[in-house]
């Protein structure tokens, strides 16, 4: 299953947004930058990721791990919410359990007003 459009991050602006206006939680494996906009239909993911992290490889290994956890947490993630996934340190080999119990931790320590949750779909194409 592929993530549209509408459930991503895309554009450098919308990085900038959620990192100057939003806030920030650290799990033990990830850090969650996150901004919540009332307007978008649905939660939002975006990755951010450098060179340090290591070789594309790994780049893209923890990207594909990140975004299977937020398919499977995606229910729970309030209408509107974006948010940008950062890598907390350089690895061991990182697993989905791990950045998935670091998503329903952060999502339990969300603000009360967020965590109000209204179904959405996330639709394959």
């Amino acid at each position: 299953m592929k993530f549209p459009k509408a459930a991503r991050l895309l554009k450098r602006g919308q990085f900038i947004k959620v990192a100057k206006e939003g806030r920030r939680l650290a799990g033990r494996v990830v850090s969650i930058q996150y901004f919540n906009r009332e307007s978008a239909p649905c939660p939002k993911l975006g990755i951010t990721i450098s060179k340090k992290f290591g070789k594309a490889h790994v780049r893209n290994r923890f990207k594909r791990v990140v975004r299977e956890a937020f398919r499977e947490c995606y229910h729970s993630f309030p209408k509107g919410l974006e948010v940008n996934v950062l890598p907390r340190f350089k690895p061991e080999p990182i697993n989905k359990q791990d950045v998935l119990l670091d998503l329903q931790l952060i999502l339990s320590n969300l603000p009360s007003n967020l965590k109000k949750t209204i179904p959405h779909v996330l639709t394959p194409q």
